[in-house]
């Protein structure tokens, strides 16, 4: 073997480790941009407020960073939180700031789009709604009652504006014999009139009473 693959052996092999370790670490520290597409999560909408548009459910970011790091992200380590806190009746437009962006430590966001965000909201109110009972094969003569026979029914305004009455579901008493001086009890539920619209209570209690003939008392 020659001399010179010899001599000082130690010290070569020695510059030889560093020579890849740093090489190693250049490549590593290498930087890079990627665009992804990540969600965008609606955060602190005010309990009194309901959004009535559809805002778009994806933010298109592009990201620089690690070159190792970027293409070995997991999905949900990046998303995009728009704060509603301060929602108004109306028309709103939110500015998607790079701030708003969740990333992974070590990244940094340069462009968002789109950088802005609207979202249409209503005011969510609440009113009384009289309980209507749909039967099948009521007699006349039965007496109806319902228990309540008000419910309060909550939504945005402008679904609920018109709304004065609840149906209730179909209730069949076509084979139901009601002796006189009898009593029938039934819970039903009530159908919402309107997608939005909730009920409360949900259902109601309905008695069905047949009167006793005059001259035969229960």
């Amino acid at each position: 073997m020659p001399e010179f693959l010899t001599r000082n052996w130690l010290e070569k092999v020695v510059s030889l480790l560093l020579a890849v370790l740093l090489w190693v670490y250049v490549t590593g520290q290498e930087k890079s941009e990627m665009s992804f597409t990540v969600p965008l999560e609606l955060t602190n909408i005010p309990p009194d407020m309901e959004i009535i548009n559809e805002p778009p459910g994806y933010i298109t970011i592009r990201v620089r960073g690690n070159s190792h790091i970027l293409t070995n992200i997991k999905p949900g380590k990046i998303k995009v939180v728009l704060d509603l806190s301060h929602l108004k009746e109306g028309k709103n437009t939110f500015t998607v700031s790079r701030g708003a962006v969740i990333l992974p430590r070590g990244l940094m966001v340069t462009k968002v789009n789109p950088t802005t965000v609207i979202i249409k909201a209503e005011k969510v109110v609440e009113r009384k709604a009289t309980v209507i009972l749909k039967a099948r094969g009521l007699r006349k003569r039965w007496r109806v009652s319902l228990d309540p026979p008000l419910v309060t029914i909550q939504g945005v305004k402008s679904q609920i504006k018109r709304v004065r009455i609840v149906k209730t579901q179909e209730l069949d008493l076509t084979n139901t014999n009601l002796e006189p001086g009898k009593t029938l009890k039934r819970v039903v539920e009530l159908i919402p009139p309107g997608k939005g619209i909730y009920l409360f209570p949900d259902r109601v209690t309905v008695m069905i009473e047949n009167p006793a003939e005059e001259g035969n008392p229960p």
